[in-house]
């Protein structure tokens, strides 16, 4: 069942413009993990699915790591890079770094992108610096 939802979603991104998240995590026993989230709209309504989760390879730098993981499933997938529209991350620097970050790889390939700040990472670096605050 899990096959026929990721198949009808990615002939879905085949033919639609869409939004991508992506966030890399380490996991304990120190291996790089990177979901994708995706977000549509279809039938006039906004549609935000989990697209993939992949073990991310340790020889590159992160960024292009990052980059490859996310091309290969695409093509994979034959889903056309150019239908992404916009990309959110947390702002790491293996995600925002000017020359070897994963949005300088994806602006390469994939021109207009718009790249984006995720709000969630926002509000937590800011209850972060509150947390002190509050409990005073």
């Amino acid at each position: 069942m899990s096959s026929d939802i990721e198949s009808f979603l990615c002939n879905y991104l085949q033919t639609t413009h869409f939004s991508i998240q992506l966030d890399e995590s380490t996991l304990p026993d120190n291996a790089a993990l990177l979901l994708a989230y995706v977000r549509f709209i279809m039938n006039q309504e906004i549609y935000e699915e989990l697209l993939f989760a992949r073990t991310l390879i340790k020889n590159f730098d992160k960024g292009e790591s990052i980059f490859h993981v996310l091309e290969d499933y695409f093509i994979e997938k034959a889903i056309p890079l150019s239908n992404i529209i916009s990309e959110a991350t947390d702002g790491a620097p293996a995600m925002v770094g000017r020359y070897r970050g994963f949005i300088s790889y994806l602006k390469q390939n994939v021109s207009g992108v718009l790249a984006i700040h995720c709000v969630i990472h926002r509000q937590h670096l800011v209850a972060k610096n509150l947390s002190v605050r509050l409990h005073e």
